[in-house]
């Protein structure tokens, strides 16, 4: 009786002591929250990774490794996260998370540009814990996508220069200008300022306001008209336009371009444009 007695008692302390079962942790989520753009060449996402911790300490989990995928197909290059490296959780936790994304480097990778973007930001974690937040071991994967429309600068071209007249102190330009909107939807150009050189000498300048709306996957063609004033540019350049036939010529300048996109509704375009025109007298 004795030893039956003492066989119940250790039984029971050994059931006491056992650990308690393992507690299901609740899966990470990961959040697409909000996109940002200075110009069409540089975009942040931003995503926010969602933690759960069930126990009463902290456990702890790492972003092992990232990857991303832009329009099905995966990116290289052209995209870098920023992360915390170790996550304390205690309680619920959200953690904030950068995705910055270069149009450039994903040009060169042949992904960019594109008319419409899907990013699929995938991450693997690994968490851990103790004796006392027995957390199941190995990797868990979450991702998250962001969809959103593709911003494009227009494109530029010029495609005559005539001399309008020739007089004693003031001589006009007519530019004939070409803009292509390689986007889907319209934007239109607020404001274009610019300086024009002819053979390496500054020719003339100035800034026009509301050039007009571009359609999507269109082009608006037109002409500017340039003025330049002799009395401060000096007598010898006007001797210089008036005998011209020809002209190795520089376009450069900025536009104010507003598209209705909500993560970039405007943005200056800066264009620099050279090549070799015949001048024609108009």
């Amino acid at each position: 009786m004795f030893i039956l007695g003492l066989l119940t008692v250790m039984l029971f302390f050994f059931t006491a002591c056992k650990s308690s079962p393992a507690v299901d942790t609740p899966p990470p989520t990961l959040v697409f929250n909000d996109i940002e753009a200075e110009n069409p060449e540089k975009l942040s996402l931003y995503f926010s990774l969602e933690l759960e911790n069930p126990f009463p300490v902290d456990i702890s989990a790492v972003i092992d490794s990232w990857q991303v995928e832009i329009n099905d197909r995966r990116a290289p290059l052209g995209f870098s996260l920023e992360h915390p490296a170790l996550l304390e959780i205690s309680g619920s936790l959200s953690v904030p998370l950068r995705l910055d994304m270069d149009i450039a480097a994903l040009a060169r990778a042949g992904l960019a540009p594109a008319d419409d973007y899907r990013v699929n930001l995938i991450l693997s974690l690994e968490l851990s814990g103790n004796s006392r937040a027995p957390v199941p071991s190995g990797k868990l994967e979450v991702s998250s996508l962001a969809e959103f429309p593709g911003v494009r600068a227009p494109e530029f071209t010029i495609t005559s220069i005539a001399i309008l007249k020739a007089e004693l102190v003031n001589t006009g330009f007519r530019l004939g200008l070409r803009i292509v909107n390689p986007n889907p939807y319209s934007v239109n150009l607020s404001a274009l300022s610019y300086v024009l050189y002819g053979n390496g000498r500054r020719w003339a300048d100035g800034l026009e306001r509301n050039i007009g709306s571009v359609p999507g996957k269109s082009a608006l063609q037109g002409h500017l008209v340039l003025g330049m004033n002799f009395i401060d540019m000096g007598r010898d350049l006007f001797d210089q336009i008036v005998n011209l036939v020809d002209v190795n010529y520089r376009f450069a300048g900025n536009a104010v371009v507003t598209t209705g996109v909500d993560y970039l509704p405007s943005f200056d375009s800066g264009f620099d444009l050279s090549g070799y025109s015949i001048v024609l007298p108009d």
